[in-house]
């Protein structure tokens, strides 16, 4: 099979797991392990296939969730906050190792959940305040969700790193 057909595999099936994993979001709010998903796409095929996963698993969730799709600026500026994550993970390649339970790693993964988490609110909440007005009680009244996000990925990120280790392995054992 051609390696571009594997990549273009890859993205959908995490793009898949990115919707999926987002209905965490609805029962705990704000705490969504579709960051890790994406961060894990491009640490493990790069910046491009992981913005891919992250754009369209976000989309997609941002269009179909429970709750209605958001204004259009809004799902805008989520897929573009998402897509940072893939950068993160992409950029971490060069400091983790394989191996899973070092300090080392546990605080680089904790280090990533909370640049993931602070990035895509650093771009969402001034769009959702600007267009919810009046912008600055609206971002100052944001923070608190958005803390949870950027909490719950700096637990969620060291958590899930053993699969991330297994993915890594898999892929270097992998034949493309």
């Amino acid at each position: 099979m051609n390696s571009r057909i594997k990549i273009i595999t890859r993205v959908a099936v995490f793009a898949a797991l990115v919707f999926v994993f987002s209905y965490f979001a609805v029962f705990i709010n704000n705490v969504n392990p579709a960051f890790f998903i994406v961060f894990s796409a491009g640490l493990l095929w790069g910046i491009w296939p992981g913005v891919g996963v992250g754009a369209i698993g976000f989309f997609l969730w941002s269009s179909l969730n429970p709750f209605g799709p958001p204004p259009f600026p809004i799902l805008i500026s989520q897929v573009i906050g998402i897509s940072l994550t893939a950068v993160i993970g992409a950029a971490a390649k060069r400091w983790l190792t394989e191996e899973r339970n070092t300090l080392k790693n546990i605080l680089i993964m904790a280090a990533a959940g909370l640049v993931s988490g602070v990035a895509y609110h650093l771009i969402v909440d001034p769009v959702d305040a600007f267009l919810f007005q009046p912008f600055w009680p609206r971002l100052i009244g944001g923070l608190l969700f958005s803390l949870i996000t950027i909490i719950s990925n700096c637990i969620i990120f060291p958590l899930f790193y053993p699969a991330l280790v297994y993915l890594m392995k898999s892929e270097r054992s992998a034949v493309i």
